[in-house]
């Protein structure tokens, strides 16, 4: 019996149609594989502004930390963790690493350099603490790093002149940005908040002192 051209042709159309059946079902394969493999959390994306100033607390001589929220995700800073650095002339390097502090811990469980309040007493007071027009954060505690979720629109500030907070701890920027007492006007501080769910920076800026 005598082949027609449709009968040579209809098995190579074959052959094509299962290679790209094959490579389709390949693509989609390897595609959610990666998916699984990149698929952790990802860091909240916020533009924030950061703001330090020298002579920016109550007493109006000691230095002071703002951090606005310009737009974004939400930032839980029950998941986040405030680090900042700086070098003065001389190259001695000086770095903090803030985090919320567990209720009813004392000082003690602390070292300095995680630690926001200096006193003995419970660890409960936590800056930067959310600013809210005509509430002073020692009345709230919803308003103590760790506590509150930061939306577009907030403002955060780092004050070491708020007197005293609940159960007798007394507030300092010191842990927050180490040895801020030392700094001087122009100086480079570098501040960080990371995500500890993802390890990711949310925000990585280099801040020059406001004199």
């Amino acid at each position: 019996m005598e082949m027609t051209k449709e009968d040579a042709v209809s098995p190579v159309v074959g052959v094509m149609l299962m290679l790209v059946v094959t490579i389709i079902i390949a693509a989609v394969v390897s595609g959610f594989a990666g998916g699984l493999a990149t698929g952790k959390e990802k860091a909240p994306q916020a533009s924030l502004e950061t703001h330090i100033q020298l002579n920016g607390g109550m007493s109006g001589t000691d230095p002071s930390m703002i951090i606005k929220h310009l737009g974004g995700d939400p930032i839980n800073t029950k998941n986040t963790k405030l680090v900042t650095s700086w070098a003065n002339e001389t190259g001695v390097y000086h770095v903090a690493s803030t985090v919320t502090a567990v209720y009813n811990t004392t000082a003690a469980d602390y070292d300095e350099s995680s630690l926001n309040t200096n006193s003995g007493g419970s660890a409960a007071f936590n800056e930067p603490y959310l600013v809210v027009p005509g509430v002073m954060p020692g009345d709230d505690n919803t308003l103590w790093f760790g506590n509150y979720l930061m939306r577009a629109g907030d403002v955060i500030k780092v004050d070491s002149n708020l007197a005293t907070g609940p159960y007798g701890n007394t507030v300092t920027d010191k842990p927050i940005i180490r040895d801020a007492d030392l700094l001087t006007g122009n100086e480079i501080v570098n501040v960080k908040l990371i995500d500890l769910i993802s390890g990711s920076a949310i925000y990585d800026k280099n801040v020059i002192v406001e004199a």
